[in-house]
């Protein structure tokens, strides 16, 4: 089949690659609301029910730089189909399960098909973008967790209500399907990707330790760390220390990701306009640990405010995390750079619940559990100020 080079098909491959992320990140945030009635009926403990979510990312810290280094070689056609089928087998499981260790299994499945989305899509943009309009792309891309939260959160909260726990996770495997067939239909290799089908040795090695790659890798850690500990257990913590009903409070929740999916688009354009990067990244850190502090001791609409400002605060790091690999490293090693970025944000991500759990055990305190949380992000900004990105 000849390859689609249009202007305007370069956009429905931005859309296809979008959509993708979403189904995974979809299936993955369906849990937060649900971890309360999980826990009360496998009784389980917090930094237990945790697991949950961390389960996901598990995978993706072995897969990720084989991930890369496979994608670099063959790209992700084949393996992006195959890797939203394992997103549907792995919300089926979830959603058939009756016991625990079954649930975690099915949560490992989807981190399988996870691990490699999270490689893979990135690649594909930066080979039907140029870098003049690349960090307006992956800000549009970079709303593909926050658009998956805003739509989880609610959708999981009702269908709990009326239904039971196991619900959800049904509708997260059409989902994955449809999505599959979207993926087949849509997505290619773009115009832009290197010509060179042999990747010597010696160029994966200098991309594996280009620096600038780490150091941004390392502030997603933190900033996944942060956003997703947040995100996991704010529904129970809005309920038993602000006394919100459960609805209301995965709808605050998500209110991160409502601000969140209308700013990151425009950082990402102002990122290219201004020609710098860092500053975004180090602002966003910084902004995202004082609001979540600030929001351990609000109620009523100075708590929305303050759940406002983290999303804002949020979204000024995604696309410029995204932007650095694609334009440290040639389109032809894109997918090792990926690779270092997934690695470290699932091992933010899998830390980031069981952990917050562990806080919330032992504190019994919103202030001091919010604190610890926000220390990962004051981590991220002193990261971000040792890059020589602009």
């Amino acid at each position: 089949m000849e390859l689609p080079q249009s202007l305007n098909y370069r956009w429905a491959v931005l859309f296809a690659s979008f959509f993708t992320f979403v189904a995974f990140a979809f299936v993955f945030q369906l849990m937060p609301p649900l971890l309360k009635d999980i826990s009360k009926d496998f009784g389980l403990g917090e930094a237990q029910s945790g697991l949950l979510m961390s389960m996901v990312m598990v995978p993706g810290i072995f897969l990720a730089l084989p991930a890369g280094l496979f994608i670099n070689r063959y790209g992700f056609r084949t393996l992006g189909f195959l890797s939203t089928v394992l997103v549907a087998l792995g919300s089926l499981t979830t959603a058939l399960a009756n016991t625990f260790v079954t649930a975690l299994l099915g949560r490992f499945i989807l981190g399988v098909g996870g691990a490699f989305i999270i490689v893979g899509m990135p690649t594909v943009i930066p080979q039907w973008f140029s870098h003049k309009d690349l960090g307006k792309a992956m800000g549009i891309y970079g709303t593909n967790m926050p658009v998956a939260t805003i739509t989880a959160f609610p959708a999981a909260t009702v269908l709990a209500q009326n239904f039971d726990w196991h619900y959800p996770f049904y509708v997260g495997t059409v989902v994955a399907l449809a999505t599959a067939i979207i993926f087949a239909v849509i997505v290619r290799e773009g115009p832009l990707k290197s010509e060179h089908k042999t990747i010597e040795a010696e160029e994966v090695k200098r991309a594996a330790w280009n620096t600038e790659v780490w150091k941004a890798s390392l502030v997603w850690m933190f900033f996944n760390t942060t956003a997703i500990a947040f995100l996991s257990w704010a529904p129970k913590l809005f309920q038993d220390f602000k006394g919100l009903e459960p609805f209301q409070a995965s709808i605050l929740a998500s209110v991160l990701m409502y601000a969140a999916v209308m700013f990151v688009p425009v950082f990402g354009w102002a990122s290219d306009k201004s020609g710098r990067r860092k500053p975004f990244l180090v602002a966003g850190s910084i902004l995202m640990a004082l609001a979540i502090i600030a929001t351990a001791y609000a109620f009523d609409l100075i708590l929305l405010f303050c759940v406002i400002a983290l999303g804002v605060a949020a979204a000024m790091v995604p696309p410029i995390v995204m932007t650095i690999p694609a334009e440290s490293l040639p389109s032809n090693l894109a997918g090792t750079g990926f690779s270092i970025v997934t690695l470290c944000q699932n091992i933010g991500i899998t830390l980031s619940a069981p952990l917050a759990g562990y806080l919330i055990q032992t504190t019994q305190s919103l202030p001091l559990t919010f604190f610890g949380i926000s220390l990962f992000a004051f981590a991220g900004a002193i990261t971000a100020l040792t890059l020589k990105t602009k």
